[in-house]
């Protein structure tokens, strides 16, 4: 059950980014995306480490959760290639591939 909550923090969350709805530089804080999807600590840093890995995030201490540049994401990567043509996005990302 953890990891398919997992799942969907790092899908709505990953989406939201890549459709400008949390737009770069943005900061957001493991308690405030404990709140929006009821979900422990663990779970939501294990969704944050999936968009770290991807470049969508990066996280500081002290600092929060930063939307990174759409420029430094992994532009390869399926997830964001999905999140991209689901989006406002659709037309650059198709052009690119």
């Amino acid at each position: 059950m953890a990891s398919d909550m997992h799942g969907d923090i790092t899908s709505t969350l990953g989406a939201r980014i890549a459709a400008g709805e949390v737009p770069p530089g943005s900061v957001l804080t493991l308690a405030q995306l404990e709140r929006d999807h009821d979900a422990s600590r663990t779970v939501v840093r294990e969704a944050v480490r999936v968009l770290e890995s991807i470049g969508m995030v990066r996280s500081r201490r002290r600092v929060g959760i930063t939307v990174q540049p759409r420029e430094d994401w992994e532009a390869n990567s399926p997830q964001v290639i999905e999140w991209n043509l689901q989006g406002p996005f659709r037309q650059q990302q198709l052009e690119a591939l």
